[in-house]
């Protein structure tokens, strides 16, 4: 196998669903040179995970707008939990909750001292907007969108992904937990 354009070609050859006896045939590989471009691709992506965080974050609103609470779980890169918190945020819309809680997220992680960090949301719309597939139509999360863009420009690596409510159920257990904290002071 000779440069990164013959591992590109053979990487494309499978996406287009070409079987691996194909794949040896048509580039001319043994089954431990095609071992090897795998074992190669794994460590490639595996230092790339290395010294990457993960950030739980959901915000929760009773009435929408009503009483609203935000939530963060913070992972280290072995999956160790590190820390969690929840806030009270008053009044609010559920997708003004959900901005919060990335945004106090990404403050508690840079506090930290993350540089790699893995953002998981069960907010479509939240995700959606900050990977640009949606525009943001609504005038009151405008500033709230370019504060998490500015935020997530201090990390040397980040990403932001869906994630189902049920993976995301920490999180949303804390902003309901800072709502009721809150209810029940009065």
């Amino acid at each position: 196998m000779d440069g990164p354009s013959s591992r590109a070609a053979i990487f494309a050859a499978l996406a287009q669903g070409l079987d691996l006896a194909q794949i040896l045939e048509r580039f001319h590989l043994s089954d431990d040179e095609l071992r090897q471009l795998f074992k190669e691709a794994a460590d490639y992506y595996r230092n790339q995970d290395q010294g990457c965080w993960r950030l739980y974050c959901d915000g929760a609103s009773r009435g929408n707008p009503g009483p609203a609470g935000a939530g963060v779980v913070l992972y280290d890169p072995q999956g160790e939990l590190k820390a969690q918190r929840g806030w009270y945020l008053g009044e609010a819309t559920n997708n003004v909750a959900e901005y919060q809680a990335l945004i106090r997220g990404l403050k508690f992680a840079q506090k930290l001292g993350v540089t790699r960090i893995q953002i998981l949301a069960d907010s479509q719309l939240l995700v959606h907007q900050l990977n640009g597939r949606y525009r943001v139509k609504a005038a009151h999360l405008l500033p709230l969108w370019r504060e998490a863009k500015q935020k997530l420009q201090n990390f040397e690596a980040c990403a932001i992904s869906h994630v189902p409510r049920e993976a995301n159920s920490r999180a949303d257990a804390l902003a309901n937990q800072a709502i009721d904290q809150k209810s029940q002071a009065r």
